[in-house]
């Protein structure tokens, strides 16, 4: 069932991914997630559909997709498998003030190799001391200072905590304070290109889930071209909230839908079959229960996450808080029903003889991941008391 109302468009979309999805993505996710192997051939599968330049308009030759049907991509994709979905959002995520706002420079050199499949990005937003990350640091709160020298920007030494596809990515975007810019509110951004500074991953990936997203630190060293600036001509409020915030947020919100659906469109086929002894587990009025309870929650998620994505696409947003509530919405949505769903199948789900073990894990990140729930309820009282 869909709640909100979807343009043909938009539907066909959605009908592309899940078809490359079901296809060429979900056949691969077990062994990615068992060998913490990073998506490669799943994400191929997305770029040779075009979707890597999915919000790239088509004056520069990408597919000029909404927020709507960009949240109906991602969680397709994550319905088979969590791991490429981060990936790719992230991917998303990283370009978006790209595909928003180049310059000419960066419609040149970024945005049509990315309408052309030649860029994958991700974001580095995280820093942190020492080489295990113990002191962990906020992006928004505190970055490291870098300085500009004879038009280019130098990056000294520079650790990026949790940088999702470390090491795999062509271009790489990070919040940093450039010299002589704005030095209060939201950091600047930047994009560097793998092949144009020196870098180096610290250490493999060996999280509880998203197995598959080589998510490690990593440290930079170099000189970037100050054309490769995001936003250089906006105060940084202006950047992350008008441009920057609804996909970062959204896309989240997507893909940790994507799992509450997927591990749940999964149990719906699993409850309905028969054991040898007749029984079935929808036969529970418990399980009945359970499952009624899953689907409700699913789609009230998904429809406040549509709404969001269309007030964003019609300018109707006048605050980020439509964005952080579906966010956090949709992510809670996918722990409680991958937790429901590993009492319902009992020791079948805790051997891992289905994939709902791997779903449950995948879903713990979206309590801590991007902006963590405990952060998006404190800016959500926020804007609820602002005098308080």
């Amino acid at each position: 069932m869909t709640y909100f109302p979807l343009t043909p468009s938009q539907l066909e979309w959605q009908k592309r991914t899940r078809k490359i999805a079901t296809e060429s993505i979900g056949p691969r996710a077990a062994s990615y997630d068992r060998n913490f192997q990073f998506p490669r051939e799943s994400l191929e599968a997305l770029r040779d559909a075009g979707l890597w330049a999915l919000r790239v308009s088509r004056e520069f030759g990408g597919l000029g997709a909404d927020l709507l049907t960009t949240c109906l991509v991602v969680e397709e994709v994550s319905k088979k498998c969590p791991s490429t979905a981060m990936c790719y959002k992230m991917h998303l995520e990283a370009t978006e003030l790209l595909n928003l706002i180049p310059t000419p420079y960066q419609v040149e050199h970024f945005v049509k190799p990315l309408a052309n499949g030649e860029v994958f990005a991700t974001i580095a937003g995280g820093e942190s001391s020492g080489t295990t990350g113990e002191d962990w640091r906020s992006a928004a709160l505190e970055v490291t200072n870098c300085r500009r020298t004879g038009g280019s920007i130098g990056i000294d030494n520079l650790r990026k905590s949790y940088v999702t596809s470390a090491g795999q990515a062509t271009h790489y975007t990070m919040f940093c304070r450039i010299e002589g810019l704005y030095s209060e509110g939201p950091p600047n951004l930047l994009l560097v290109e793998s092949d144009g500074i020196e870098w180096e991953v610290l250490g493999a990936w060996n999280g509880l889930g998203m197995h598959g997203n080589s998510s490690s630190p990593m440290r930079f060293n170099g000189t970037v071209p100050e054309g490769n600036l995001l936003g250089a001509d906006l105060p940084t409020a202006t950047l992350w909230g008008t441009y920057l915030m609804p996909a970062l947020v959204l896309t989240y919100g997507a893909a940790y839908l994507g799992i509450a659906s997927g591990a749940f469109e999964l149990a719906c086929v699993e409850a309905a079959k028969r054991h040898p002894s007749g029984a079935r587990r929808i036969d529970s009025p418990i399980n009945q229960r359970r499952m009624a309870e899953m689907s409700t929650q699913i789609e009230a998620a998904r429809a406040l996450l549509h709404a969001a994505a269309s007030a964003a696409d019609q300018g109707r947003a006048t605050s980020p808080l439509p964005f952080l509530q579906a966010k956090i919405l949709c992510s809670e949505a996918a722990v409680r029903v991958t937790q429901d769903l590993m009492t319902m199948f009992g020791g079948t789900a805790f051997a891992a003889r289905l994939p709902f073990e791997r779903y449950f894990r995948d879903a713990r990140a979206g309590m801590v991941m991007g902006v963590a729930n405990d952060a998006a309820y404190q800016q959500i009282s926020g804007m609820l008391f602002p005098d308080n």
